[in-house]
């Protein structure tokens, strides 16, 4: 049985210059903390990434940026509507004599050819921009959980009136405003 780690003099535990009477193995620390993801992403990698996202709009050029109220006001072709664009495509390629003069057939052939490549593309792109939104969150907590932990100890520093924590407490609970209080602005450099 390993004799118990003991001080050599008396003391208090977080003295500076305090030494142990025995080795301490060099053993990764313990954490309960969950670590969601664990990844890197290179410089390089994230370049190239940039790079053909920038290629594929590029190859879109006609894609628009609608505002919410035209979103809202517009009428759409939905799920609910599934088979509506292939039925109707039919029926007006089978009596062109009821499609009013003011709606151009050819137009309406190319907006059904783009919606429906947009379409397969836009679930691949869904897929991966929901991956990353998922991952970016799991990091965010994995950055959050080691910040609050770094606070709560910050703080219990603070109460041990340990040199410098007061400063670095000041400067940190500006992120965790008291409830019913509005958070302080931040500290001029």
């Amino acid at each position: 049985m390993p004799q118990p780690i003991t001080w050599d003099s008396s003391l208090a535990y977080d003295t500076p210059g305090l030494a142990w009477d025995a080795v301490v193995p060099n053993t990764p620390p313990h954490t309960t903390m969950d670590n969601r993801i664990s990844a890197t992403l290179s410089p390089a990698d994230k370049a190239t990434i940039l790079t053909k996202l920038g290629e594929i709009q590029a190859l879109l050029p006609f894609l628009l940026n609608l505002t919410a109220d035209e979103k809202s006001s517009l009428p759409k072709m939905s799920a609910i509507r599934d088979g509506m664009d292939e039925a109707f495509a039919q029926e007006m390629a089978a009596h062109p004599e009821m499609v009013p003069n003011f709606v151009d057939m050819t137009e309406v052939g190319l907006d059904r050819a783009l919606r429906t490549a947009l379409r397969d593309m836009h679930q691949q792109m869904c897929a991966l921009c929901e991956g990353i939104e998922d991952t970016m969150t799991a990091a965010g907590v994995d950055t959050y959980l080691a910040y609050l932990s770094f606070y709560n100890n910050v703080k219990n520093a603070a109460k041990r009136n340990v040199p410098g924590a007061n400063t670095v407490l000041d400067n940190l609970k500006r992120f965790f405003p008291r409830r019913g209080t509005p958070p302080p602005p931040p500290p001029t450099p």
